[in-house]
């Protein structure tokens, strides 16, 4: 399995959201667990609260995540990934290590991959 985070537009989720669905015997659009184990719809982040906790600047695009059954549809959504600093505002119960492990594989620049020296006294 893996876990993976995205972005989108609403047009983007609308569309990008159709590859891993399919018609149950109802004909309801289900997720094709074939493809995905679970999908966190997150929505659309708040990144700027008020003095009394009220969002008041709401991020654009859609969050969401996505964790897959074997790999990612990279030609669907390899363009929408996204690498928020683990584990971002959610994660899946258990995934914490291996999405910090990708992270740091795609990011490995970064301060969280690469702490400083400890200061000693």
């Amino acid at each position: 399995m893996t876990f993976r985070k995205y972005e989108f537009t609403a047009a983007q989720w609308t569309a990008a959201k159709k590859k891993i669905q399919h018609e149950d015997y109802e004909g309801n659009l289900v997720w094709d667990y074939s493809k995905v184990t679970s999908v966190y719809d997150i929505g659309k982040i708040c990144q700027e609260t008020n003095e009394e906790g009220e969002c008041i600047k709401q991020a654009k695009k859609i969050s969401v995540d996505i964790l897959w059954t074997g790999e990612p549809l990279t030609t669907s959504f390899a363009n929408f990934i996204v690498w928020p600093t683990p584990s971002g505002i959610h994660t899946f119960a258990g995934w914490e290590t291996q999405y910090a492990k990708d992270y740091c594989s795609n990011n490995p620049e970064t301060e969280f991959c690469n702490p400083p020296d400890p200061i000693e006294p």
